[in-house]
């Protein structure tokens, strides 16, 4: 039966899409027999996935950051399968003594990590000590239960819970100062258990990311009195947290797009006498974080998009004012500029806010907010604003698992926001200041032997040129070769609906190669064995001008299929331009060959590479001896 239904497999595979297959490893084969994934890209009709509902009660304590925590967990096993094991992240053991790390961690910020106590299950009542049915990793823990979770039931575990956020800003998150942090990756989470690989075991090192299911969460935050705290979801106790004048700007931010100043920073007033709550809610998004601080400004506004009310903030330090002032301005046109033209879908949350402290130039994301630093140039703290913010849609909207396949959200990241600055600044010196910056970078790195196939799990990227190299730049230049070759119109339908159905769910490469296929109506399978399966970079050569056949000559060096620019001179002065979409290397591999006319007044041929990736310009021109 076994061979019977993988000849079945096979013979669909290629029904569908022609004779060019694509490798497929064997965990996702079983996904297709399944049928949790289907080989149009749409997800299957046993598509599944698992969910957690939080209620967490955390007291937040300055200066030193120690976190004090007690959590409920609702888990809820929609799998086909019998859960004999449950595992819970514990990411902040990343900064525990002795922990492996793939990035640098300063010996300051090294704590005693996560302390999990008082943890039952069901009611039951599970030690941490010594017992044979838990398994303590390093950032994650296993525990064998007694009464596997069954499919289609749910399982409630309670928990409480110490830990420490770096005393300094490092890898994501941290403290900025002794009244100011950005608290993430912070309480304990279940892992996520899918269709493809199971339980999620892989350690967390520093350099990738995460691997969220959709969750829910109901989150109360104590600090001392005057400290704020602005995280993802809804506040839900405004009058409670801020002063009568504060609320007043607070509910006139809600209705008004024009910049508001609720919180005008330095020192907070105090509210009430000892501590206060901040409540927040968030439904159905892939992680929770927020920032602390009793000194930073808060400016805000309301943005209509399509009829949309979306709170747009921004909180910062102070020293920061006048550049930070403007990201409302950036941020509200972002938003704009996402929802309309890039990827077009309207931003599917109700706020956004950017937190300005870290002490360097960096970014990060989260649902609904982004945790950025502040540059010297214009151009860069308007780029890194829009790359948190178009990081909505991946991996948040769209949840992709960051661990494995980082490529598939970093990189759509830069391409949405290389096209936000060519329209922000269009006209201007800093048009395609984006997209020289990443093709100077690709260019300059293409080619190393650890310039592995994109397929290859992101996990495996420990050395930082390769994990920047191919999860952000080369897939992002993938996706402008591809709209070229498809064209706009093609290109935007494959990714809106990409997009949509994949939204709330967690789609795999894939499932995003098998849309384009079908939705573009195009077998485009050879593209994609040669960006995603194959190793290759950019780098095109004029080889040859043939004079007796009409015909300039070009290499593929690299092996990447790009387009083609050509730019040609004549005796007489005048030039022409010839271009090819990427789509003439479908049938080779190696050679183009392009028809020219009047090729006996040629003097010379260029080829133009001032928007795809090139790793060499010494052989892109040819002077031809009269």
């Amino acid at each position: 039966m076994k061979i019977k239904h993988s000849i079945i497999f096979t013979l669909l595979s290629l029904s569908i899409y022609g004779q060019s297959s694509l490798y497929m490893p064997i965990e996702f084969q079983n996904a297709y027999k399944n049928k949790t994934r289907a080989l149009n890209g749409n997800p299957g009709e046993n598509y599944w996935q698992n969910s957690s509902s939080y209620t967490i009660s955390a007291e937040i304590e300055p200066e030193t950051w120690k976190i004090r925590g007690s959590e409920k967990i609702t888990y809820t096993n929609n799998s086909p399968d019998s859960l004999t094991s449950i595992i819970i992240k514990t990411y902040p053991n990343h900064y525990k003594k002795g922990m492996p790390r793939a990035n640098r961690v300063p010996l300051e910020t090294l704590s005693d990590g996560m302390l999990i106590t008082d943890l039952t299950i069901d009611n039951s009542s599970v030690s941490m000590d010594n017992n044979p049915n838990v398994k303590i990793q390093s950032t994650y823990i296993e525990i064998q239960l007694s009464n596997p979770i069954l499919p289609h039931s749910s399982v409630i575990l309670n928990l409480n819970w110490t830990t420490q956020m770096p005393s300094i800003y490092v890898n994501r998150i941290g403290a900025y100062d002794d009244n100011s942090a950005f608290i993430g990756y912070w309480y304990p989470q279940i892992a996520r258990y899918d269709d493809i690989d199971g339980w999620d075991r892989i350690e967390y090192l520093g350099i990738q990311e995460f691997n969220t299911d959709f969750a829910s969460f109901d989150v109360k935050i104590k600090v001392p009195s005057g400290y704020n705290v602005w995280a993802t979801g809804d506040l839900l106790n405004p009058k409670e947290v801020l002063t009568e004048e504060e609320l007043k700007r607070y509910n006139k931010a809600k209705k008004s797009n024009e910049e508001v100043t609720i919180i005008s920073g330095t020192n907070s007033p105090l509210k009430i006498d000892g501590e206060e709550i901040w409540h927040y809610k968030a439904l159905n998004v892939k992680d929770f974080a927020f920032g602390v601080s009793n000194t930073f400004k808060w400016i805000s506004n309301t943005v209509t998009i399509n009829g949309k009310k979306v709170i747009s903030s921004v909180v910062y330090d102070t020293k920061y004012n006048t550049p930070a002032k403007r990201l409302l301005e950036v941020q509200e046109k972002g938003l704009i500029y996402a929802s309309n033209i890039s990827p077009g879908i309207t931003y599917p949350y109700n706020r956004f806010t950017t937190f300005i402290g870290v002490p360097e130039f960096d970014g990060q994301e989260f649902p609904m907010l982004a945790n950025n630093g502040m540059g010297y140039r214009e151009i860069d703290n308007t780029h890194v604003t829009q790359h948190e913010l178009a990081h909505t849609y991946f991996p948040f909207y769209a949840g992709i698992n960051e661990v494995k396949y980082s490529w598939m959200e970093e990189s759509w990241a830069i391409y949405f926001t290389i096209k936000f600055i060519q329209s922000y600044y269009k006209n201007k010196e800093e048009e395609n200041a984006e997209l020289n910056r990443n093709l100077k970078a690709y260019n300059k790195s293409a080619g190393y032997m650890w310039e592995v196939p994109l397929i290859t799990p992101s996990y495996l990227f420990a050395y930082k040129p390769s994990h920047i190299q191919l999860s952000y730049r080369k897939p992002a230049f993938m996706y402008f070769t591809l709209e070229n070759m498809l064209g706009e119109e093609v290109f935007e339908k494959c990714l809106k609906t990409y997009i949509n159905r994949w939204a709330g769910k967690h789609p795999t490469p894939y499932d995003f190669m098998f849309t384009f296929n079908t939705v573009s109506d195009q077998n485009l399978n050879w593209f994609w064995n040669a960006w995603v399966f194959k190793t290759g970079y950019g780098d095109l050569e004029i080889t040859k001008v043939d004079f007796n056949n009409s015909k300039v000559i070009v290499s593929n060096i690299g092996g990447l299929p790009l387009p083609i620019k050509l730019q040609l001179t004549y005796k007489n002065g005048s030039k022409q331009h010839i271009e090819r979409t990427a789509n003439v290397w479908s049938q080779s591999n190696d050679l183009v060959f392009i028809d020219v006319d009047d090729i006996k007044n040629l003097t010379s041929v260029k080829l133009i590479t001032n928007m795809y990736p090139d790793s060499d310009l010494n052989n892109n021109n040819l002077e031809i001896k009269l």
